[in-house]
């Protein structure tokens, strides 16, 4: 591994936290205290990832995690306090690497209804890619205690912004105020009941379906239906 290398851009859990190239060299060597220190804490999280998505939250141990990483108990402590820090460090980071791609997604040029059916397929895909995350962040981590609980509704919570620009229907009746919330839930009951059962592969095949969802109230059924169809671009 580069000392140059910034493993933290990647989906925890996208790779495995022992391959060769991330093992640091036994006895002495020439890196920097900072380098190991970042490595071990990536390793770490990639570790988080793929331990809680094969045991359970509650059943992945702090030693199971450790052994995952290749990094002793007593360098876990020195980036976390306990088991519940390290997920949700783990949460944190793949929550705004996948938040920053979907919000880029979002932002190019297009009509709105476009940009979120372009907004949708960028969050299947990469929770489709990344199925050991979309365990953790989807379904774990409502096992995880208050605070990522918390942290998971700040993230559904998150999503209303993309409905700022959605359109009124001219001659329509105001769409009220609780629906936007009740979409979000919506998709993401969705997305629960597909990563829940280990089918997180098949989530691209629902963009067109989530895509209406999200649109119908907005557009009504013709429109919605019509984006729907499109292929994303």
């Amino acid at each position: 591994m580069s000392p140059t290398a910034h493993s933290d851009e990647r989906i925890p859990g996208s790779r495995s936290a022992t391959d060769p190239e991330r093992l640091l060299p036994r006895g002495r060597h020439d890196l920097t205290r900072e380098f190991v220190s970042r490595t071990q804490r990536d390793r770490l999280i990639d570790a988080m990832a793929r331990t809680v998505a094969e045991r359970g939250y509650a059943s992945a141990s702090l030693g199971e995690v450790c052994a995952a990483a290749g990094v002793s108990t007593r360098a876990f402590y020195q980036h976390f306090a306990d088991k519940e820090a390290c997920f949700l460090a783990t949460f944190d980071r793949g929550v705004s690497l996948l938040q920053k791609s979907v919000a880029a997604a979002y932002a190019g040029p297009a009509r709105w209804p476009q940009r979120m059916h372009r907004g949708l397929d960028t969050l299947l895909r990469i929770l489709a890619a990344e199925p050991a995350f979309a365990a953790l962040a989807v379904v774990e981590v409502l096992a995880a205690g208050p605070r990522a609980r918390a942290c998971r509704r700040q993230l559904l919570d998150a999503y209303v912004v993309f409905f700022a620009e959605a359109p009124r229907r001219a001659g329509a009746p105001p769409v009220p105020s609780g629906v936007v919330e009740a979409v979000i839930a919506g998709v993401y009951g969705v997305i629960y009941d597909f990563v829940s059962t280990g089918r997180a592969a098949e989530l691209p095949q629902r963009l067109g379906d989530l895509t209406y969802l999200v649109l119908v109230p907005f557009l009504g059924p013709a429109a919605a239906a019509r984006v729907a169809a499109e292929e994303p671009g």
